[in-house]
């Protein structure tokens, strides 16, 4: 997604009627998830895969007695989140005041680990985010495994993920071909909801809730690029090779296509500890 907005934000954005571009869709499933994951509720949370922390600004920002532990694989975002932070400049379009944000140095922590071995002693989190990250996490038992053993009892695990919707815990060839370039441009496990599901249970998880909301995901986003890709491809080739554009134009194509065929969907998970 940064290939198209130019931002830091790094998730595929939620539209509704309202909404003009890719950075206002993204911010808006940002504050969807906020309100989906109930943060109004929470003192602590974890977000695991916190990319370059901008929806944990824009979270401790929405909820003021909010604490955000940022735990990310990738030293170069987290350095990149403390730095931004630091200049009070978060990216030039999230159109985010740092100075707004009350105490904002004691509630946000960055954190260079991976969501397999996460160094937190056992039940001392409430809640658990995943923003679109734990797509990449594997394997995915090892992650919700962790996430178990440092929730306390009762404690929340909330994600939100593109997924197969196929059953099988390996996407069959069948399906990979249905998914064209897709299946190699979406550059993460391929998970499906049933697979998701039987693992959380198994770790002694309980389904609280679980929403499909590919349909404000994937056609609006493919949409707009369509419609826009003269603008888009000119920005685009000024710091990529050519190539790179086509290949992500023919999968935004796919993408609506693979959607619309009922290959792919975008789910939002509430588990909680048991």
């Amino acid at each position: 997604m940064r290939i198209a907005t130019g931002g830091k934000l790094l998730n595929f954005g939620y539209w509704t009627k309202d909404i003009t571009n890719p950075l206002q869709a993204q911010i808006q499933l940002t504050k969807l998830f906020g309100v989906y994951g109930s943060f109004d509720t929470a003192q602590t949370i974890l977000d695991v895969g916190s990319g370059f922390s901008i929806p944990a600004l824009h979270w401790i920002h929405s909820y003021s007695n909010l604490k955000i532990y940022c735990l990310n694989i990738s030293l170069k975002q987290l350095k990149s989140a403390n730095s931004d932070i630091l200049r009070n400049q978060p990216s030039e379009s999230v159109n985010l005041n740092l100075n707004s944000i009350p105490n904002i140095y004691n509630r946000i922590f960055h954190i260079n680990s991976t969501s397999t071995s996460m160094p937190f002693r056992n039940e001392s989190v409430e809640r658990i985010a995943a923003f679109e990250s734990a797509q990449h996490f594997k394997p995915m038992a090892q992650f919700i495994h962790e996430s178990n053993r440092i929730l306390k009892n009762s404690g929340q695990l909330i994600m939100a993920m593109p997924v197969m919707t196929n059953d099988s815990d390996l996407m069959p060839f069948s399906k990979s071909y249905n998914l064209g370039i897709l299946a190699v441009t979406w550059a993460s496990e391929h998970y499906s909801v049933r697979m998701l599901e039987s693992l959380l249970l198994k770790d002694g998880f309980e389904l609280s809730k679980v929403e499909y909301i590919g349909e404000n995901i994937y056609g609006p986003l493919a949409e707009f690029y369509i419609q826009n890709r003269d603008k888009l491809r000119s920005e685009i080739t000024k710091e990529y090779p050519k190539f790179l554009e086509i290949i992500l134009y023919k999968s935004m194509v796919k993408m609506k296509v693979a959607f619309d065929r009922n290959f792919i969907d975008y789910v939002l998970i509430k588990a909680i500890k048991r």
